[in-house]
């Protein structure tokens, strides 16, 4: 380690020379900020992906507590006391809000900035358009859990067609050259032993 220690002040000692530390420390600065900001958008990332696939749960369950009979309302809130995951700690804080005063058309709106997803987005959309023009809940909420789950299968296919690429790359590049290697080696020490005994 000292090795490398001393390899890299050698390294920098032109800049260190030119620009002095302060250079240095503001570089070091510059790493650190933007190593916390890929990992904060990798953590949203997950975050976004855990949220989307809890979805399809959620609506279904929203569409089953609308059916019985309760307000859109009254169904987020009951959604939240009882629920777990990452949806859940995101709705929990907005049906406070609705608590509140907030309603639900704003309640909808925050929760779709807050999340950020399309499938979501359409989500709160199309149930906040809905209440706002007095149409059937339980058709809109219905059609939303067909196409949320369409939209889930096709996401699971595309992961499935990356997934199967990626695994092609091993096949290809490894396992095959050494199989074509194992398969023509024996001829290659064959023909090499003929002619060289002719």
């Amino acid at each position: 380690m000292a090795r490398r220690e001393a390899f890299a002040l050698l390294l920098l000692s032109p800049v260190i020379l030119y620009f002095g530390w302060i250079a240095i420390d503001e570089f070091q600065r510059d790493i650190l900020i933007t190593s916390q900001r890929i990992t904060l958008k990798k953590a949203r990332k997950r975050e976004k992906t855990a949220i989307e696939l809890e979805f399809p749960l959620v609506v279904e369950l929203f569409a089953i507590l609308i059916g019985g009979g309760m307000s859109p309302s009254s169904a987020l809130a009951r959604m939240s006391e009882n629920g777990q995951g990452e949806f859940h700690a995101i709705l929990l804080p907005i049906v406070g809000e609705m608590k509140k005063g907030m309603n639900l058309a704003q309640a909808l709106d925050l929760l779709n900035k807050q999340i950020g997803s399309p499938i979501i987005r359409r989500f709160c959309d199309s149930l906040a358009i809905s209440i706002d023009r007095g149409s059937s809940l339980i058709d809109v909420v219905g059609r939303q859990v067909e196409e949320v789950r369409q939209r889930q299968r096709v996401e699971l296919t595309e992961r499935a067609a990356k997934a199967e690429v990626a695994l092609m790359i091993p096949v290809v590049f490894l396992i095959l050259p050494i199989s074509i290697l194992f398969a023509l080696w024996p001829s290659y020490f064959a023909l090499g032993g003929n002619f060289g005994g002719g």
